[in-house]
């Protein structure tokens, strides 16, 4: 079994309200990120009427548009922040924002520019969330090949409205006379998206947990996500990646990131597990072990499905030297996937899931004092003894587990305790 372990430098900061200028530096075969900045929150101030009109929107299908907001007057704006006029992409509302002398998280004399995406055209539901690709451009009007541009791709939320740059371009580059891209004291700004066309579905195992006794963690489940526009984002994956909605596994949420990858010179589709922490106000490290399958659906009657296995320890962010994703570079041929022979890809769609065990463990740490000679019963801990307990519920479960599947030389690893300040573990091979 060849298991690549990808570990994740993916920083995103801004619940509602807060905002932060972050840089997305990811290893995923190569470099699928740059400086971006996630937003949380809406600025309440309403746009001026005219900031809005001038937006001419191309459809390229229901999931796919391009826009082309330009503003005038520009230099003569007093306004801290602009909007465009709200454009459908996917049902979902989208317009532009954007801070000609920057927001607060920007540097001095910095241009700040966002796509925010909104409710759900129809939503009887507040929770919502949408994967976008996107890239946002100043326009060069006299030569839009020298356009200033960035691409990223975020998952927008009801939590989580607006991602772009605090630091898009210096204000000097875009005043300056010789850039082109003010005209006539106009700038334009351009967008094309990409809005993801997908549906989930969630189960977990609930003979084994007890439906009766108060919501427990999730130790067992399977989680399905249907793509159904995939090769909108052939290309885009090929640098950068789709990401599923999160789903819950232990006492960590987990998520399926696929891309492309090249390896010894052939395209492969890649598949991971990562693990995404949406809690960040909770200090307590949160891991779980996992065993895992990740599965590619063959729609075509008759013929297999793709199975890979794998396991380890995730970890909700990588602090305690645990795993943030595991997966594989090398999933499956990319030829493979797309051939319209192999059943992988129908109709557009594509079928991918994740079944996982968690174990149900808890532990304690007791570091042990050392009676002193001479000193009647005075005791000192010197933090080079201790005692660590490890307890694993539902053991013959993991082997059954393991043995149906014929995975041999699996080791299980303890969460980290430190004796003598060094990081320990106890390591158990159920088979």
């Amino acid at each position: 079994m060849k298991e690549v372990v990808h570990k994740l430098g993916f920083k995103e900061a801004a619940e509602e309200a807060i905002s932060s200028c972050l840089g997305i530096s990811e290893q995923l075969g190569s470099v699928r990120g740059e400086k971006s900045v996630a937003r949380g929150g809406d600025n309440t101030e309403e746009p001026r009427e005219e900031d809005q009109v001038s937006v001419v929107v191309e459809k390229r299908g229901k999931h796919a548009a391009g826009c082309r907001w330009t503003i005038g007057q520009f230099t003569k704006r007093k306004a801290r922040t602009l909007w465009s006029r709200y454009f459908e992409v996917g049902d979902y509302d989208c317009r532009l924002l954007v801070y000609p002398k920057g927001d607060s998280q920007a540097l001095p004399g910095y241009f700040s520019i966002y796509l925010q995406i909104t409710d759900p055209r129809g939503s009887p539901s507040s929770k919502w969330d949408c994967f976008a690709s996107y890239k946002l451009s100043i326009v060069n009007q006299q030569d839009e090949s020298k356009s200033i541009q960035r691409d990223s791709w975020h998952r927008f939320s009801s939590k989580k409205k607006s991602h772009g740059w605090c630091d898009f371009t210096p204000s000097s580059t875009i005043l300056d006379p010789k850039s082109g891209l003010l005209l006539n004291d106009s700038i334009a700004i351009a967008a094309d998206i990409l809005i993801l066309n997908e549906t989930v579905t969630f189960s977990r195992d609930t003979d084994i947990q007890g439906a009766a006794a108060p919501v427990p963690d999730v130790l067992n489940g399977k989680f399905t996500w249907k793509v159904q526009n995939f090769t909108l984002f052939k290309e885009m994956i090929k640098t950068q990646k789709i990401m599923s909605p999160v789903f819950p596994a232990g006492e960590c949420n987990l998520r399926i990131s696929v891309y492309q990858s090249l390896v010894n010179g052939i395209e492969y589709l890649s598949m991971c597990l990562e693990s995404k922490d949406t809690e960040k106000s909770v200090s307590q490290e949160r891991s779980c072990w996992c065993l895992f399958r990740m599965s590619v659906f063959n729609q075509k009657a008759g013929l297999n499905h793709m199975h890979r296995d794998s396991y380890g320890r995730f970890a909700a962010d990588n602090k305690s030297g645990d795993n943030t994703s595991l997966g594989w570079n090398d999933y499956m041929k990319m030829s493979e996937f797309l051939s319209q022979d192999m059943g992988y890809l129908v109709d557009d769609t594509a079928i991918f899931s994740a079944s996982f065990h968690v174990i149900k463990e808890s532990n304690s740490f007791s570091k042990n004092a050392v009676q002193l000679s001479g000193r009647g019963n005075a005791r000192k801990s010197d933090g080079h003894l201790g005692k660590f307990t490890w307890r694993i519920e539902n053991f013959t479960r993991l082997k059954d587990l393991l043995k149906k599947r014929k995975i041999t030389g699996l080791c299980v690893k303890s969460k980290r305790f430190q004796i003598g300040n060094r990081d320990c573990r106890l390591i158990v091979y159920p088979r």
